[in-house]
């Protein structure tokens, strides 16, 4: 069998990326937008929440197998 390893660590980053920049122009930004921020926002917690849930490292023999952090 093939051993296909691969991350989702530039996706995370990314949205980590695009939470950051939310942020800063919250503060300038008129009220009628602050809501759509905020619900850019709440979606990117929910997509980064739900790729750690899905995408979790599989359990082989009861032992979880990570990549190393660089």
């Amino acid at each position: 069998m093939a051993n296909v390893k691969f991350t989702l660590k530039s996706i995370t980053r990314e949205i980590n990326k695009a939470e950051k920049k939310l942020r800063a122009l919250r503060s300038k930004v008129v009220k009628a937008d602050l809501k759509r921020i905020d619900l850019n926002l709440r979606s990117l917690r929910r997509a980064q929440g739900i790729i750690g849930v899905v995408c979790r490292p599989t359990l082989h023999y009861g032992q979880t197998f990570r990549t190393k952090s660089k």
